[in-house]
């Protein structure tokens, strides 16, 4: 029995049906997003506890010292610039983390410095407890498109998943580096690389697909174990959302570079062209 021709209103029906879908897709990534952005954050709990425990740790001392010797007026004004700093420096530390749960902005250029140092805060310890050099080349000015918070987000996934690789080799240490330069063709390059002892090559091809993992050795696409082997998978969506890409290379027993090509912000050109 032949079945009727589609009419007009099936094709609206369909549409509308199609546009439900991909605005529900939509939604669905987004919570993906923050619900990553959060799985990161803990990750990141034990070792943020323990740093905010060491500033607040002095803080204390310093108060106690000033509460048993009122009258000493050095004494009180060392104390009190230590306190100051002490308390600046948690304060630093939450603020970078609450904000990284919690927003979700407009797509907007991304100043690479800022957005490095807002993450770096997130991390709070110093790589350098881990015997780890880290070294930044970016432009103070460098500014790409693409929402500062998913930025963050991708750099946070790189960056601790390099340090855990290097921290956790038998050798315990190396170098991180990281670099932003700006190309000809309107795209800037930020690359994050490290010694540490690169990714298995059973993995390599497969990096940024969804629950790839390798139980026996450190993975970059999840960044600990127990994790839900998302972490690339979901960096890739940030980085292709914005019209970018992403890309490894890595020697096993040598290091990773993780390389973000991302357009370049045009009013950033156009004050130089000015």
């Amino acid at each position: 029995m032949n079945q009727p021709p589609p009419t007009h209103s099936d094709d609206v029906h369909s549409l509308g049906r199609l546009s439900q879908v991909e605005e529900e897709l939509n939604g669905l990534r987004a919570e993906l997003e923050r619900a990553h952005r959060l799985a990161t954050l803990g990750v990141l709990a034990a070792g943020v506890a323990h740093e905010i425990n060491n500033v607040l740790t002095p803080v204390l001392g310093y108060t106690q010292l000033t509460q048993a010797h009122p009258d000493d007026a050095d004494l009180q004004a060392k104390a009190a610039d230590r306190i100051v700093g002490g308390i600046e420096a948690a304060v630093r530390i939450a603020r970078a983390m609450l904000d990284f749960s919690t927003k979700s902005d407009e797509p907007q250029c991304a100043n690479i410095s800022q957005v490095l140092q807002s993450t770096l805060d997130c991390v709070a310890r110093d790589p350098a407890k881990d015997g780890i050099s880290l070294t930044r080349h970016i432009p103070p000015a460098a500014k790409v498109r693409i929402r500062p918070v998913a930025l963050q987000q991708v750099l946070l996934n790189l960056l601790i998943n390099a340090i855990r690789a290097m921290r956790d080799q038998s050798s315990r240490g190396g170098s991180l580096g990281i670099t932003a330069v700006e190309q000809a063709d309107g795209t800037t390059l930020i690359t994050v690389s490290d010694t540490g002892p690169g990714i298995p090559e059973e993995i390599a091809d497969r990096l940024f697909e969804p629950f790839v993992s390798s139980a026996s050795s450190h993975t970059y696409s999840q960044p600990s174990k127990g994790g839900s082997g998302l972490g690339l998978a979901v960096c890739k969506r940030l980085i292709e959302a914005a019209g970018g890409l992403i890309s490894a290379t890595s020697t096993p027993g040598q290091g990773t570079t993780f390389t973000i090509s991302l357009p370049t912000d045009q009013s950033q050109q156009q004050a130089k062209a000015g």
